[in-house]
Protein backbone atom coordinates (compact mmCIF):
# COMPACT_ATOMS: atom_id res chain seq x y z
CA UNK A 1 0.00 0.00 0.00
CA UNK A 2 1.36 3.57 -0.75
CA UNK A 3 1.03 6.47 2.19
CA UNK A 4 -1.30 9.08 1.03
CA UNK A 5 0.93 12.13 1.65
CA UNK A 6 0.80 16.22 1.82
CA UNK A 7 -3.32 15.34 3.31
CA UNK A 8 -4.76 18.50 4.86
CA UNK A 9 -7.31 19.11 7.18
CA UNK A 10 -8.73 22.04 9.40
CA UNK A 11 -6.44 24.15 11.69
CA UNK A 12 -7.43 24.85 14.97
CA UNK A 13 -7.11 28.76 13.78
CA UNK A 14 -9.61 28.38 11.02
CA UNK A 15 -11.70 26.64 13.12
CA UNK A 16 -11.74 29.03 16.00
CA UNK A 17 -12.51 31.49 12.95
CA UNK A 18 -15.54 29.89 11.62
CA UNK A 19 -17.13 29.32 15.27
CA UNK A 20 -16.96 32.92 15.82
CA UNK A 21 -18.36 34.25 12.56
CA UNK A 22 -21.05 31.50 13.30
CA UNK A 23 -21.50 33.11 16.91
CA UNK A 24 -21.88 36.44 15.64
CA UNK A 25 -24.44 35.21 12.78
CA UNK A 26 -26.46 33.35 15.53
CA UNK A 27 -26.22 36.65 17.80
CA UNK A 28 -27.43 39.25 15.12
CA UNK A 29 -30.55 36.92 14.53
CA UNK A 30 -31.30 36.85 18.48
CA UNK A 31 -31.13 41.08 18.40
CA UNK A 32 -32.99 41.20 15.61
CA UNK A 33 -36.13 39.00 17.39
CA UNK A 34 -35.25 40.78 20.31
CA UNK A 35 -35.89 43.91 18.75
CA UNK A 36 -38.70 42.49 16.75
CA UNK A 37 -40.34 41.46 19.88
CA UNK A 38 -39.77 44.45 21.54
CA UNK A 39 -41.15 46.89 19.02
CA UNK A 40 -44.47 44.04 18.56
CA UNK A 41 -45.04 44.92 22.50
CA UNK A 42 -44.39 48.97 21.93
CA UNK A 43 -46.87 49.21 19.14
CA UNK A 44 -49.48 46.43 21.25
CA UNK A 45 -48.98 49.20 24.10
CA UNK A 46 -49.45 51.99 21.44
CA UNK A 47 -53.01 50.34 20.42
CA UNK A 48 -54.21 49.95 24.05
CA UNK A 49 -53.33 53.77 24.57
CA UNK A 50 -54.76 54.92 21.61
CA UNK A 51 -58.06 52.99 22.38
CA UNK A 52 -57.92 54.17 25.71
CA UNK A 53 -58.22 58.24 24.50
CA UNK A 54 -60.49 57.57 22.14
CA UNK A 55 -62.66 55.87 24.68
CA UNK A 56 -62.37 58.49 27.33
CA UNK A 57 -62.80 61.33 24.80
CA UNK A 58 -66.14 59.87 23.71
CA UNK A 59 -67.32 59.68 27.43
CA UNK A 60 -66.76 63.23 27.91
CA UNK A 61 -67.80 64.13 24.54
CA UNK A 62 -71.16 62.54 25.23
CA UNK A 63 -71.41 64.03 28.47
CA UNK A 64 -70.94 67.43 26.87
CA UNK A 65 -73.97 66.70 24.60
CA UNK A 66 -76.06 65.17 27.30
CA UNK A 67 -75.83 67.73 29.57
CA UNK A 68 -76.83 71.22 26.61
CA UNK A 69 -79.62 68.73 25.40
CA UNK A 70 -81.11 68.83 29.12
CA UNK A 71 -80.51 72.59 28.97
CA UNK A 72 -81.97 72.48 25.70
CA UNK A 73 -85.14 70.58 27.04
CA UNK A 74 -85.80 72.79 30.13
CA UNK A 75 -85.42 76.20 26.83
CA UNK A 76 -87.88 74.10 24.68
CA UNK A 77 -90.52 73.73 27.32
CA UNK A 78 -90.48 77.19 28.69
CA UNK A 79 -91.17 78.67 25.19
CA UNK A 80 -93.92 76.21 25.01
CA UNK A 81 -95.29 77.89 28.34
CA UNK A 82 -95.02 74.11 29.98
CA UNK A 83 -92.10 74.84 31.92
CA UNK A 84 -91.91 77.49 34.89
CA UNK A 85 -88.66 78.17 37.13
CA UNK A 86 -90.28 75.72 40.06
CA UNK A 87 -87.11 73.76 40.88
CA UNK A 88 -89.36 70.96 41.72
CA UNK A 89 -90.90 70.94 37.93
CA UNK A 90 -89.63 67.43 35.98
CA UNK A 91 -87.80 69.49 33.24
CA UNK A 92 -85.29 70.99 36.03
CA UNK A 93 -84.78 68.09 38.53
CA UNK A 94 -81.28 66.96 36.56
CA UNK A 95 -79.48 69.90 38.41
CA UNK A 96 -79.92 68.46 41.43
CA UNK A 97 -77.05 66.37 43.18
CA UNK A 98 -78.61 62.99 43.41
CA UNK A 99 -79.69 63.42 40.11
CA UNK A 100 -75.57 63.38 39.41
CA UNK A 101 -75.61 65.83 36.96
CA UNK A 102 -74.94 69.09 38.46
CA UNK A 103 -75.60 71.20 41.61
CA UNK A 104 -77.68 73.44 39.79
CA UNK A 105 -79.60 74.82 36.87
CA UNK A 106 -78.58 75.39 33.84
CA UNK A 107 -75.77 72.26 34.11
CA UNK A 108 -72.52 73.52 32.59
CA UNK A 109 -71.59 71.48 29.63
CA UNK A 110 -67.87 72.02 29.73
CA UNK A 111 -67.69 70.67 33.15
CA UNK A 112 -67.21 67.53 31.51
CA UNK A 113 -63.78 69.00 30.25
CA UNK A 114 -62.63 70.89 33.39
CA UNK A 115 -63.34 71.23 36.82
CA UNK A 116 -64.52 75.07 36.28
CA UNK A 117 -64.90 75.96 33.09
CA UNK A 118 -66.76 79.20 34.69
CA UNK A 119 -62.85 80.67 35.32
CA UNK A 120 -61.05 79.66 32.64
CA UNK A 121 -63.81 81.40 30.27
CA UNK A 122 -63.62 84.73 32.62
CA UNK A 123 -59.85 85.45 31.88
CA UNK A 124 -58.01 86.12 28.50
CA UNK A 125 -54.72 84.46 28.86
CA UNK A 126 -56.18 81.14 31.37
CA UNK A 127 -52.84 78.58 31.65
CA UNK A 128 -53.70 75.40 29.87
CA UNK A 129 -55.52 73.44 33.01
CA UNK A 130 -53.47 70.29 33.12
CA UNK A 131 -54.56 66.55 35.15
CA UNK A 132 -54.20 63.04 35.11
CA UNK A 133 -55.42 59.71 36.40
CA UNK A 134 -54.07 56.28 36.91
CA UNK A 135 -55.56 53.49 34.49
CA UNK A 136 -55.21 49.72 34.73
CA UNK A 137 -55.59 48.36 30.76
CA UNK A 138 -57.13 45.00 32.13
CA UNK A 139 -59.77 46.59 34.47
CA UNK A 140 -60.56 50.17 32.41
CA UNK A 141 -64.15 51.76 32.46
CA UNK A 142 -64.37 55.29 31.21
CA UNK A 143 -67.70 55.79 33.42
CA UNK A 144 -65.65 55.27 36.47
CA UNK A 145 -62.48 57.45 35.31
CA UNK A 146 -61.94 60.54 37.70
CA UNK A 147 -58.92 63.50 36.77
CA UNK A 148 -57.12 64.86 39.73
CA UNK A 149 -54.36 68.38 38.76
CA UNK A 150 -52.54 67.10 41.64
CA UNK A 151 -49.81 65.16 39.69
CA UNK A 152 -48.66 63.66 43.30
CA UNK A 153 -51.87 61.69 42.76
CA UNK A 154 -50.63 59.81 39.97
CA UNK A 155 -46.87 59.62 40.69
CA UNK A 156 -47.31 55.94 42.50
CA UNK A 157 -48.42 54.22 39.44
CA UNK A 158 -47.98 50.44 39.87
CA UNK A 159 -46.03 48.54 37.38
CA UNK A 160 -48.85 47.31 34.46
CA UNK A 161 -51.02 50.60 34.80
CA UNK A 162 -50.71 53.31 32.48
CA UNK A 163 -50.92 57.27 33.15
CA UNK A 164 -53.79 59.30 31.40
CA UNK A 165 -53.14 62.98 31.39
CA UNK A 166 -55.77 65.73 29.98
CA UNK A 167 -54.68 69.18 28.95
CA UNK A 168 -57.29 71.69 28.11
CA UNK A 169 -56.44 75.11 26.89
CA UNK A 170 -59.24 77.74 26.40
CA UNK A 171 -59.63 80.84 24.26
CA UNK A 172 -62.22 83.47 24.35
CA UNK A 173 -62.85 86.66 22.29
CA UNK A 174 -65.48 88.04 20.74
CA UNK A 175 -63.33 89.79 17.64
CA UNK A 176 -65.60 88.67 14.99
CA UNK A 177 -65.07 91.80 12.54
CA UNK A 178 -61.47 91.20 12.94
CA UNK A 179 -60.27 94.65 14.05
CA UNK A 180 -58.59 93.67 17.32
CA UNK A 181 -61.77 94.77 19.59
CA UNK A 182 -64.33 92.39 21.43
CA UNK A 183 -67.28 93.42 19.86
CA UNK A 184 -70.07 93.95 22.42
CA UNK A 185 -73.37 93.12 21.03
CA UNK A 186 -72.31 89.42 20.63
CA UNK A 187 -71.99 86.93 23.04
CA UNK A 188 -68.88 85.41 24.36
CA UNK A 189 -67.37 83.14 21.72
CA UNK A 190 -64.85 80.43 23.45
CA UNK A 191 -62.66 77.47 21.59
CA UNK A 192 -61.30 74.22 23.49
CA UNK A 193 -58.22 72.72 22.40
CA UNK A 194 -58.38 69.69 24.65
CA UNK A 195 -55.24 67.10 24.90
CA UNK A 196 -55.21 63.25 25.85
CA UNK A 197 -52.21 61.92 26.15
CA UNK A 198 -51.46 57.88 27.48
CA UNK A 199 -48.07 57.80 29.77
CA UNK A 200 -46.20 54.64 31.60
CA UNK A 201 -45.44 55.18 35.10
CA UNK A 202 -41.39 55.65 33.87
CA UNK A 203 -42.64 58.45 31.46
CA UNK A 204 -44.70 60.11 33.91
CA UNK A 205 -41.94 60.02 36.21
CA UNK A 206 -39.09 60.97 34.05
CA UNK A 207 -41.01 63.93 32.23
CA UNK A 208 -42.96 67.38 33.16
CA UNK A 209 -46.59 67.02 34.50
CA UNK A 210 -47.77 69.14 31.42
CA UNK A 211 -45.63 67.74 28.43
CA UNK A 212 -48.08 65.82 26.09
CA UNK A 213 -45.88 65.75 23.10
CA UNK A 214 -45.45 62.93 20.72
CA UNK A 215 -41.75 61.71 22.55
CA UNK A 216 -42.93 62.06 25.65
CA UNK A 217 -45.44 59.87 25.86
CA UNK A 218 -47.83 56.56 24.33
CA UNK A 219 -50.24 58.22 22.69
CA UNK A 220 -51.24 61.48 22.39
CA UNK A 221 -54.34 62.94 20.25
CA UNK A 222 -56.36 66.53 20.42
CA UNK A 223 -59.54 67.31 20.11
CA UNK A 224 -61.56 71.27 19.55
CA UNK A 225 -64.33 72.30 21.06
CA UNK A 226 -65.75 75.47 20.20
CA UNK A 227 -68.91 77.83 21.18
CA UNK A 228 -70.47 80.00 22.66
CA UNK A 229 -72.49 81.80 25.56
CA UNK A 230 -76.26 82.94 25.36
CA UNK A 231 -78.80 84.48 27.81
CA UNK A 232 -81.73 82.25 28.91
CA UNK A 233 -82.82 84.60 31.72
CA UNK A 234 -85.91 86.18 29.76
CA UNK A 235 -87.30 82.44 29.26
CA UNK A 236 -86.22 80.60 32.19
CA UNK A 237 -85.53 83.82 35.06
CA UNK A 238 -82.68 84.23 37.35
CA UNK A 239 -79.34 82.54 36.97
CA UNK A 240 -79.40 81.30 33.19
CA UNK A 241 -77.89 84.86 31.98
CA UNK A 242 -74.86 82.41 30.88
CA UNK A 243 -75.45 79.06 29.57
CA UNK A 244 -72.81 77.71 27.50
CA UNK A 245 -73.61 75.99 24.26
CA UNK A 246 -70.92 73.97 22.57
CA UNK A 247 -70.94 73.56 18.92
CA UNK A 248 -70.90 69.91 18.91
CA UNK A 249 -72.72 68.04 16.35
Amino acid sequence: MIALKNDKGFTFTEILIALSIMAIGFLAMAQMQYLSLRQKQQAEVGTVATNMIQFIADRDMGEVRRTHLLNSIAFMEAQAGRLYTDPDREHLKYCEVEKNVCDECPCDPLAAIMPDPSEALGEDDADPETSCAVVDPHDFDPKDLVFSSDDSDCADASEGSLVVVKQVEVETGNDVDGDGNDDQDVPLIFRMNITYAVKSPGQFEETDFESVSVRDTLATQSFVISGHREDWSEILGEGWDEVNVPHIP
